[in-house]
């Protein structure tokens, strides 16, 4: 356990918010067994996959899972990061006659935090190239909207949540993980993958925290979307590991920019690109190596266009 607490610790150099375990989930497998995707699908109704912004290598992999399960004949919701207000222009990417025309659909989008780095356009690309093959995915833009509506205030206040959890200002994590459920619900989809910050997919409620203009730490306490999931469904959470590199992100003091990142990996991961358990971690079930990673930057905001 030494090792996955490393991992845990380590992971918070990727995102701005900071986390400490709360709760504890029941491990499925021994750490260090390595399973098939298609095990891993065939157990669990929603797959999440936490990923470090501002990657080359992990965007693509995560669509090489969603061609996995498309493969299958399943029905499956893609839910990503992005604000539902940007559903009709997902849409439009995915409806699109050519990637030039789906890039176009898109191209007015941008975040300052690598989610509309190149790497995210062309897995939207990818996604689309499933769809146009006939898989049948649904791709939805599942993150808070920025302007919540009622009805998303209403869905998150139902939930049963710990009385320690701030609603208000862990609003994303409920949205992420209500919009995919809501999704699935509509399709009858036989399995959500959910793609987002390695904040965002985690199993148990945590600490997280925003910084005021002078800088100080503010926390709260915030039930991630993969804890909000696994209240309705079986879900594994996914931590993409790594073999070190560089990524182009939004570091823990606001800054954007190229960073370094250390390796964040298990002693027991022997191959990448094949799924791991992590034992009684308390935040991912299982992790998945993408190797060493290399920066994307979004050379559509570069251009200033």
């Amino acid at each position: 356990m030494r090792k996955i607490l490393s991992l845990t610790a380590l992971a918070l150099l990727a995102v701005t918010a900071e986390a400490e375990t709360a709760e504890t989930v029941i491990a499925a497998c021994a750490e260090g067994q390595a399973v098939s995707f298609e095990d891993l699908a065939a157990s669990h109704k929603a797959i999440l996959y936490g990923d470090y912004h501002g990657t080359l290598e992990m965007p693509a992999l995560f669509a090489d899972q969603v061609a996995k399960a498309a493969a299958g004949g399943r029905r499956v919701v893609v839910a990503l990061e992005y604000p539902a207000n940007w559903q009709a222009d997902l849409d439009a990417v995915m409806a699109a006659p050519g990637e030039v025309a789906a890039l176009d659909a898109f191209a007015m989008h941008r975040l300052p935090d690598g989610r509309t780095s190149d790497a995210m356009r062309n897995m939207l690309l990818q996604l689309r190239a499933l769809k146009v093959a006939g898989a049948n995915i649904t791709v939805i833009a599942a993150d808070a909207r920025e302007l919540r509506t009622d009805a998303d205030r209403a869905a998150a206040e139902a939930l049963d949540l710990p009385e320690e959890v701030d609603r208000v200002l862990g609003q994303r994590d409920l949205d992420l993980a209500l919009h995919a459920k809501a999704a699935c619900d509509a399709s009858a989809c036989e399995l959500i993958m959910l793609y987002a910050g390695n904040m965002h997919t985690r199993l148990g409620v945590m600490e997280s925290a925003w910084f005021d203009q002078a800088g100080n730490r503010m926390p709260f306490q915030t039930a991630p979307a993969g804890y909000i999931l696994s209240g309705f469904m079986p879900t594994a959470s996914v931590y993409l590991m790594n073999r070190g590199g560089y990524v182009a992100n939004r570091g823990r003091n606001g800054a954007f920019g190229l960073r370094k990142i250390a390796p964040v990996i298990a002693d027991y991961v022997t191959d990448d690109g094949t799924y791991y358990c992590m034992g009684d971690d308390p935040m991912f079930s299982h992790g998945l190596s993408v190797g060493i990673i290399s920066s994307s930057e979004d050379s559509l905001a570069a251009a200033g266009q």
